[in-house]
C-alpha cells in the first residue's frame, strides 16, 4: 500500500494511508501517525519536503480537540527538536501535549533520559514517559508485543537508574493508562462542542433533505405532476423576487431575519435603476451648449427663401434634437441591465428549485433566456417608439418663455395689454383709438 501511494522511493506525499482495525476490547479513536519533519531531501524526496512535513503536521495537530504525542530519541538532544517546538507552538497551554521518549536501552552507557523524564531539561504541562521500543532484531525474531512489554517492564525494573525513578513515568503500559485518562477528560471537556456540531450537521442535513423534496416517482404522470409543481414554485419565487414579497424558499429560515444577510431583492433594484434614469440631466439645460453664434449659424441654415426675422421652426429642430439623442442611449441601456437582472434572479431561483435534476437546469434557462431576449425587443421597440414621437411632437413648458411671449397672442375681448374691449394692437398714447398697422390702413384706402 505504502508503494502504491508513495512509489517505490523514499517519498513523502501529503495523502493518508487509512488502516481499519476493529477490536471489542478498544474505543472509537482515530490515531493519525505523522512523518518526522525532514529537512534534507534525499532520493526520490521533493526538494521542498521540510515544507510538506511541516504543513501536514501543522494541520492534523492544528485541531484543539488532537491530542499531540511528540515522540523523540533518548540519544539527542531535546532542545533542538523541530517536533517539540511545534507541539509547544500548536498547544501554547501545553494541555494536550505529551512527551514520549524513546530510544532509552540504546543510549550511551554511562548516560540515561532521567532529567529528560522528569522534565528537567524541557517541561510540559502533561509530563514524558519513556518506553522502551522493539529492535529491529526483535521484530525480525518475531517477538510479539506482549513479550515485549514484559520485556520492557523487566529493562526498567533492573536498570540501576530507572529503577529507582517514578514507574508512572515508564512503559508502554503507564503510557497507555495515561493516554486513556487524558483521552476521557479530552472527550469530556469537548463533547459539548461536538453535540453542538453534530446538531447543526444534523439540521443542514434535514434542511437539503426538505430542499430536495419529495421521493423521484415512477409513473410518469407523477413524474409530470412534479415537473409542473416545480414550475408553479418557480412562477411564484420568481414573481416574489420582483416584487419584494417575503419567500421563506429563496431567503432560507433565518435568512431575512437580523444577522442574516441583507440585500435589495431583484425587483427593489430594478426600480432603482428607473428612479436613476435621467438622473445625470437634473439642472441640464439644453441651451447651455449653443452659443448666439451657433444659433445664428442655424438660422442662417434653415432661411430658405422665406422672409428675413422670421425664423423656420427648423432651427429648433436642429438645435434640439442632439439633445434629445442623448435620453435615447440611457433608456436603451436600462432596458439591458433591466434584462440582466431578471435573467440573473431566474438563474439563482432555477438552479435552486431544479438541483435535483441538473440537465433540467440549461433547458428551463434556455426557455426563460427566450422568453426574456423576445420581451426585451419588443420593449426597446416600445421604447424607441415613444422617443421618436415626443422628439416629432415639439413644444416648450419653459415658464420664462410663457410669461414673456405671450402678449403677441391676443386674448378674446382684451388686448395685449389687458385693456378690456379694445381690439389688439398697440396703442398711441396720443391718440385713444388703437394703432392700425399697415395692412388695415391700406385696407381702409
Amino acid at each position: 500500500m505504502t508503494d502504491k501511494v508513495c512509489g517505490q522511493k523514499k517519498n513523502i506525499v501529503d495523502k493518508p494511508i487509512v488502516l481499519n482495525i476493529f477490536s471489542h476490547t478498544c474505543p472509537d479513536l482515530t490515531m493519525v501517525d505523522l512523518p518526522g519533519i525532514t529537512r534534507i531531501p534525499i532520493d526520490g524526496q521533493d526538494k521542498d519536503i521540510e515544507k510538506v512535513t511541516k504543513n501536514m503536521c501543522a494541520r492534523y495537530c492544528g485541531d484543539h480537540r488532537t491530542i499531540i504525542l511528540c515522540v523523540l530519541p533518548a540519544n539527542a538532544d531535546m532542545t533542538v527538536s523541530d517536533g517539540l517546538q511545534m507541539a509547544r507552538e500548536l498547544d501554547n497551554k501545553g494541555i494536550r501535549t505529551i512527551g514520549v521518549i524513546t530510544k532509552i536501552d540504546i543510549m550511551d552507557k554511562g548516560t540515561n533520559a532521567k532529567r529528560m523524564l522528569e522534565g528537567k531539561d524541557v517541561s510540559l504541562r502533561l509530563g514524558f514517559i519513556g518506553i522502551k521500543n522493539r529492535s529491529q532484531q526483535d521484530i525480525i525474531d518475531r517477538i510479539s508485543v506482549k513479550a515485549a512489554i514484559e520485556k520492557e517492564q523487566l529493562y526498567f525494573s533492573t536498570h540501576p537508574v530507572y529503577s529507582s525513578m517514578n514507574q508512572q513515568v515508564l512503559g508502554i503500559f503507564n503510557l497507555t493508562n495515561k493516554l486513556t485518562k487524558i483521552l476521557f477528560t479530552h472527550i469530556k471537556h469537548s463533547l459539548p462542542d461536538i453535540m453542538m456540531e453534530i446538531k447543526a450537521k444534523a439540521k443542514e442535513t434535514e434542511d437539503d433533505l426538505r430542499d430536495l423534496g419529495p421521493p423521484m416517482p415512477s409513473e410518469s404522470a407523477e413524474k409530470m405532476q412534479l415537473l409542473w409543481g416545480m414550475t408553479t414554485d418557480f412562477i411564484s419565487t420568481y414573481k416574489n423576487a420582483i416584487s419584494g414579497k417575503f419567500d421563506a424558499k429563496r431567503y432560507g429560515i433565518g435568512g431575512g431575519g437580523p444577522g442574516g444577510r441583507m440585500e435589495l431583492s431583484g425587483g427593489a433594484k430594478i426600480k432603482m435603476n428607473f428612479f436613476n434614469l435621467y438622473s445625470e440631466f437634473n439642472g441640464y439645460r439644453a441651451t447651455q451648449e449653443y452659443n448666439d453664434m451657433h444659433i445664428q449659424k442655424a438660422i442662417q441654415m434653415h432661411e430658405g427663401d422665406g422672409l428675413p426675422g422670421f425664423p423656420s421652426v427648423d432651427v429648433f429642430i436642429y438645435l434640439i434634437n442632439p439633445q434629445l439623442e442623448k435620453l435615447r442611449d440611457p433608456a436603451l441601456e436600462l432596458i439591458q441591465d433591466t434584462y440582466q437582472q431578471l435573467e440573473s434572479i431566474a438563474s439563482g431561483i432555477i438552479e435552486k428549485i431544479f438541483q435535483r435534476f441538473p440537465t433540467m437546469i440549461s433547458e428551463m434557462m434556455e426557455i426563460i433566456i427566450r422568453v426574456l431576449t423576445k420581451e426585451r425587443e419588443r420593449t426597446r421597440e416600445v421604447v424607441e417608439a415613444i422617443l421618436d414621437s415626443e422628439q416629432e411632437y415639439l413644444f416648450t413648458n419653459d415658464k420664462e418663455y410663457k410669461d414673456l411671449r405671450s402678449d403677441i397672442v391676443a386674448n378674446k375681448g382684451q388686448g395685449p395689454q389687458g385693456q378690456p374691449g379694445q381690439p389688439g394692437g398697440p396703442v398711441d398714447p396720443n391718440n385713444p383709438q388703437p394703432m392700425m398697422n399697415q395692412h388695415q390702413q391700406h385696407q381702409q384706402q
